[in-house]
């Protein structure tokens, strides 16, 4: 079982199966964990901007009338919500931890 899949109600759409990406070898590990970080936060924003594009364009076809489909408009609406509020709270918790470790005497 996926960890975004309860167990009746998938939390991903049927058409796109989640794939969890192939572990990093050990030699392309940077030691201080940087370079994986920065990867991991540049995939979220990236898929999150993707998925506000879609659902924006989803909304104005919806409101040109050219689609009709209503529920899978404001699926798409509600998924870009919450993958922007996500990245939201982890800029948020980065900011914060930067703070944290600014303000540490040394």
């Amino acid at each position: 079982m996926n960890p975004l899949e309860g167990p009746g109600i998938s939390l991903i759409a049927p058409h796109a199966r989640y794939e969890a990406e192939p572990a990093v070898a050990p030699q392309q590990v940077d030691p201080s964990g940087a370079a994986l970080f920065e990867s991991v936060l540049k995939n979220v924003a990236g898929d999150a901007n993707t998925s506000i594009q879609q659902a924006q364009s989803a909304g104005q076809e919806f409101a040109a009338g050219t689609r009709d489909d209503i529920h899978g408009t404001m699926l798409a609406l509600s998924k870009a919500d919450i993958e922007l509020r996500l990245v939201s709270n982890i800029r948020s918790k980065v900011v914060d931890a930067f703070y944290e470790l600014w303000r540490m005497q040394i």
